[in-house]
């Protein structure tokens, strides 16, 4: 079995940006719950809300106890951000007790999908949750349904970002980075973006019948790799890692290419050949872990250019021709047609 603590293990001492934290105490405060109990409750040393005095640390473990006390406050573990849906303290933790004996990933999800369709507490309205499989694409594509007040329609980016956090538990799981491809929402386009930015690296197509997560069906073939005690120690972070940052198993031949290829991207990156030589394997058993992990190098680095793309694109003056040469793009419209097809928007629409 993979032990929790291993392949967290470097980045347990990482700081958490303020925002999360401030973004918590916002969602309390539009319950109407009071901040400083919350604070007290969770050992918070401070208040995000306030002007700092100086530069502050937010660790792992602090935003997890933060994320805690706000879910005991309000009684759920969605944290009141999916419309229509009372999740009870405990449920993920026994939705996830539930699914550690399955044989693979896709047993998981469907036991997964019908403990919700048996212990979700719901507000009147009929949904439906679905895994769906093309054996021709060689995709698989989790879907949620509702049924909203036409009058009134519910918010509806909550729920996708819950079926990207379900996601990256799903990858901790199998103890893989799980890529989402696309997605769909099933309403307009929220304001302001920053939640679908942060949990989608992917198109994101808006106002469809459902909100769906698609990625590689490979991943619903492998083995889950955790035990009970790795779920005990696991659910003391989890906040951080199914919000934030995923866990990576040093196990996994993606996480070990990513490591290879590192944050200078200005230059060319190493040929195939050249990389199996530095992963001393043949092509043939690269190719066969890459597709195990439904991925490919190619892919590998376009998510490695477009994760720090999206990084450089929030910084002050940074324009699209600077962050397209950071990059390796030394043509700034090749760079803008890459992007968008990554993720669906222009490099303009981070900036």
């Amino acid at each position: 079995m993979l032990n929790v603590d291993e392949p967290g293990a470097e980045e347990i001492n990482e700081p958490v940006p303020l925002e999360f934290a401030r973004a918590l105490l916002v969602q309390a405060r539009a319950y109407g719950r009071d901040i400083d109990a919350l604070l007290e409750t969770a050992r918070f040393p401070f208040n995000p809300l306030l002007p700092p005095e100086r530069p502050v640390f937010v660790s792992i473990e602090q935003y997890s106890r933060l994320c805690m006390a706000l879910f005991q406050e309000l009684g759920d573990e969605s944290g009141g951000a999916i419309s229509g849906i009372h999740t009870p303290i405990g449920t993920t933790r026994l939705l996830l007790y539930s699914v550690l004996r399955c044989g693979n990933l896709q047993a998981a999800m469907e036991r997964a999908i019908e403990f919700n369709a048996c212990c979700r507490e719901r507000q009147g309205e009929v949904r439906l949750n679905d895994l769906v499989i093309d054996r021709r694409s060689k995709l698989a594509t989790l879907r949620y349904y509702s049924t909203p007040d036409l009058k009134n329609p519910p918010p509806q980016e909550g729920t996708l970002c819950g079926l990207s956090m379900w996601v990256r538990l799903c990858g901790w799981l199998i103890g893989q980075y799980i890529d989402i491809v696309s997605a769909t929402c099933a309403g307009p386009p929220p304001r302001p973006t920053h939640a679908i930015r942060h949990f989608f690296h992917c198109p994101v197509a808006f106002d469809c019948d459902c909100d769906s997560v698609t990625f590689s069906a490979r991943h619903l073939e492998l083995e889950l790799l955790r035990s009970e005690q790795d779920l005990e120690s696991f659910l003391r972070v989890a906040p951080y890692h199914v919000v934030i940052k995923p866990i990576t198993s040093d196990a996994s031949i993606t996480t070990r290419i990513r490591a290879l290829l590192g944050s200078d991207l200005r230059g060319a990156l190493p040929s195939f050949e050249a990389l199996t030589s530095l992963l001393n394997m043949s092509a043939r058993t690269l190719r066969r872990r890459l597709e195990k992990e439904g991925t490919s190098y190619q892919r590998i680095k376009d998510n490695a250019r477009r994760d720090a793309a999206i990084s450089l694109l929030s910084r002050d003056r940074m324009t699209v021709s600077d962050v397209a040469e950071q990059v390796g793009f030394s043509d700034p419209s090749a760079f803008h047609r890459s992007f968008k097809k990554w993720t669906g928007q222009s490099p303009g629409a981070y900036g």
